[in-house]
């Protein structure tokens, strides 16, 4: 008698093991796969050219002219998924269904440093060329305000809107649990925008600016690569203005 009702029992658990396995793996068929940032292709200075220093731990490169340092670091792909505790609201990611990570744009860090004069103006302006001769103009607030006003959601259908994420070159991806499509992501996300550009701005001695520079995605074949930064200006004592330009060389290396 002990003996059948054990039988039984075990019958009964199996049953809920099975039970459990099955509704937990149709749970996870209906709901995307958590997010998987991973660094494949990355971008890395190039040593001995215009004076740079380089930092081999972060991957900047720093130059210094008259007083003013230009530093200029490469963001990853992982670095950018850390911008946002939630991935839906990161505007320069996409993540598809299946969990793996998409950069929309390349995006470097500059930071400006006044050093030593009175004043020093910088211009928000910066031009990445390839070794193919491509150039593109870095992606200025007034793109990512137009880009964003000009959202339109479809009427009683928002996932069938046109979405400010979703380049031409990533027509299929919608998101996270395909939430992108959401006012609030949406406006969270032109935060994030408006909160790390790069802006152009005035620098007092020893004063610092920071910001995003943002491009459109390089193509694979584009391997070595300027950043030029062409308009910072020192305001002398008596008016006048000394214009600097300055260069930094990074390569994209690619799996």
């Amino acid at each position: 008698m002990a003996r059948r009702k054990n039988r039984i029992n075990f019958r009964y658990q199996l049953m809920c093991s099975i039970g459990l396995l099955l509704l937990t793996g149709a749970l996870l068929a209906g709901c995307a796969a958590a997010p998987q940032p991973s660094i494949d292709v990355y971008m890395e200075p190039i040593t001995g050219r215009f004076n740079a220093e380089i930092n081999a731990e972060t991957g900047a490169a720093t130059v210094v002219k008259n007083g003013v340092a230009v530093t200029i670091k490469p963001l990853d792909e992982v670095e950018l998924f850390t911008l946002t505790e939630d991935p839906k609201t990161n505007p320069y990611l996409i993540v598809k269904r299946n969990g793996a990570v998409e950069p929309i744009y390349t995006v470097f860090e500059m930071i400006v440093h006044n050093r030593e004069h009175r004043r020093v103006l910088v211009e928000d302006a910066a031009i990445l060329m390839d070794a193919n001769g491509a150039q593109y103009a870095n992606l200025p607030n007034d793109y990512f305000d137009s880009l964003y006003d000009d959202v339109n959601f479809s009427q009683g259908d928002p996932w069938r809107a046109t979405y400010p994420y979703a380049a031409a070159a990533y027509p299929s991806y919608y998101g996270y649990y395909q939430s992108y499509v959401d006012a609030e992501a949406l406006e969270w996300g032109r935060i994030v925008i408006e909160d790390t550009v790069f802006e152009s701005g005035k620098l007092f001695s020893g004063a610092k600016r920071s910001g995003f520079l943002i491009f459109d995605r390089l193509e694979s074949h584009a391997t070595d690569l300027r950043i030029i930064v062409p308009d910072v200006r020192i305001v002398r004592s008596d008016g006048k203005e000394d214009k600097l330009e300055f260069k930094i060389d990074f390569r994209q290396i690619l799996p």
